[in-house]
This record gives structure tokens, sequence and C-alpha cells, in this order.
């Protein structure tokens, strides 16, 4: 990965459509951004901090670097804005007209995206997630890049790159314990180790990376459950018929649908009953039901979204 020029900072603004900055970074779906205090998301994705603002203008931007490398090749800064963002793939299908709640939902959060992740910093994120609430994932995350990740100063800020694969599997059980991470942490260690085998670098395409996704799902101690590798096939792996099933989808399946069963049973009524775009109908829902019966600010996008609420955790030290 690139070093990062301390000196420069690299602007612009986009043009959007049906694009909703607020649904897309407060959803839920990704670890390493925030809205600070002046209203700008900020974050770091690719090794590369970013900045973000929408406004009438459109969508302002400035970065730690011009060119940013991915698993789908090396891009210009607002090429890759695009293509993290998915600034130009507009979700588009009908809703039955006796599902009230789909289309409720999707009203409501219209302009959602599902970003690009960089696929191993997503499988970390998501065995970590198990059984532990968003802030305190962000938390753990920013840790581990914090302890063998890079650091990229931007702005004022010290931000830190996720680290390849070969880095976090020096990481061991021991570490995760002293740290508190919980048992289940003892699973990173596994999945990154395994990994790291694979491509140590982290340099993969999509499809290898899809296939070692599906490789930990079938490895038992590696903490890719049915649910994690729904989110990593959906956040980071383009598999956009995916459906996660979490403690909220369960309600609103049962609450709205009548729908009970295992986790696998409700995922397969979800992915059957949408289709190709069942992992959006699925987070339509799924922020729909958190804003009606979430119990904190940052449970419920639409309200946080409207806030002027900084997040409660944000991706960079300052220096």
């Amino acid at each position: 990965m690139k070093k990062q020029d301390k000196a420069k900072m690299y602007r612009g603004v986009l043009d959007v459509a049906d694009f909703e900055l607020g649904h897309t970074l407060g959803s839920g779906q990704c670890f390493r951004w925030g809205r600070d205090v002046d209203g700008w998301w900020k974050g770091i994705a690719y090794g590369v901090a970013i900045h973000l603002k929408q406004d009438e203008s459109g969508l302002q931007f400035c970065a730690s670097s011009e060119s940013v490398s991915t698993y789908a090749g090396e891009m210009d800064l607002s090429e890759f804005l695009r293509w993290y963002l998915r600034l130009d793939e507009y979700p588009r299908f009908r809703v039955s007209r006796d599902d009230k709640y789909l289309r409720q939902a999707r009203d409501l959060m219209k302009g959602l995206r599902f970003v690009r992740q960089d696929p191993f910093e997503c499988i970390i994120s998501y065995v970590l997630s198990v059984q532990a609430h968003m802030t305190l994932t962000k938390r753990r995350i920013n840790l581990i890049a914090r302890t063998v990740g890079h650091p990229v100063d931007f702005d004022g800020k010290r931000y830190w790159a996720f680290p390849i694969p070969d880095r976090v599997a020096t990481l061991d059980g021991q570490f995760f314990r002293k740290q508190r991470f919980g048992w289940r942490s003892e699973r990173v260690a596994d999945s990154a180790g395994f990994v790291a085998q694979q491509f140590g670098s982290g340099d993969a395409t999509l499809a290898q990376w899809r296939a070692v996704n599906d490789a930990l799902l079938e490895r038992s101690g590696s903490g890719v459950g049915l649910k994690v590798a729904k989110c990593i096939d959906l956040f980071s792996l383009e598999r956009l018929h995916s459906v996660p099933v979490d403690t909220w989808v369960r309600k609103f399946a049962e609450s709205w649908y009548g729908v009970t069963g295992s986790d696998a049973k409700i995922c397969k009524w979800g992915e059957d009953r949408w289709g190709k775009w069942a992992g959006y109908c699925n987070e339509y829902l799924f922020s729909y039901y958190r804003e009606l019966h979430g119990g904190t600010l940052y449970d419920k996008v639409l309200s946080f979204n409207a806030s002027d609420e900084p997040s409660a955790e944000l991706p960079f030290d300052m220096v």
C-alpha cells in the first residue's frame, strides 16, 4: 500500500442523484466511518483517509491520496468514490401492493447504498461484531488497526490503515484476551491465520475473496457462521441478494410477516421473496424496524441522520 503524502489534500465535488450519504455510512454496515462535530463524515477505506459531506452542490470530498488501490485495480480518487459508494447503481424494483412495510421502509431509506468494503477488513469486522454492539466493535477494529496497521496523518488527525492478513495473523488469542475482546475473539486469530495462508498480503481478486469467505463458513472455529458470512457477502463481495439475519431481522420477520424459525429459514425466506435485491429489501426493513423500536439515537439511522449529533466513536486520533 502506498505511503501517504502528509502535505497534500485532494479535494473535489461529485454529482450525485438518489443518494443519501447519512443513510449509507450511518446504516451500521461499516465500522471505520463516523460523523464529526463539523458535520463531515470521516473515515479510512483501502488505506486512504477520506472526508465526505453532502449538500446542495453535491458530494464534497477531500482525501489523503489522489489514487486508491483496490481488489478491482488502481483508481483515481473520484472514480474510487463512485465505485466504493455505488453512486451510479440505484436499486430499482417493484414492491407488491400488499407489502406496506417494505414500501414504507424503502421510501424512508431512499438513497442508501451498500459500500464496497475491503473484503479482509470486512471479514475481521464481522467476526468481531458477534455479540458486540456497534460502538464496541468500532473500538475493537480501530485498536487492531492502531496495533498492527500503519498511520495515515491527514488534516490534523491520525488514521490507521487496516493491516494486511499477515499482520493481523501475528495477533494471537492471548492478545485478544488481554484486550478483553471476549472469548469469541480468538476466532479472529483463526480467520486471520487462514486468510494469511491463502494470500498474506491481501492481494486477491473478487472471486478469490468469495472462495475464502465460503471456505471460512465451512471452517469450524473461524467465527464465520451464516449471519457473518451473509454480511461479508453483502457488504464486500457483491452478493446483493444476501440476507443476514440478526435479532432485529428476526423481530420484523415475525412481527410484520409472521415468519419464525431458524436463522437459515428466515434467510431463505427473504432471499426467495425478494430475489436479486433481497439485501436492500432486508436492510430497508432492518433500518425501519430499528427506527421504530431502537433504544438509542445510534440505533436509529433516520433520527441520527436528521440530528446534529456526532458519532459515538470516530476512527482517528488528534495529532
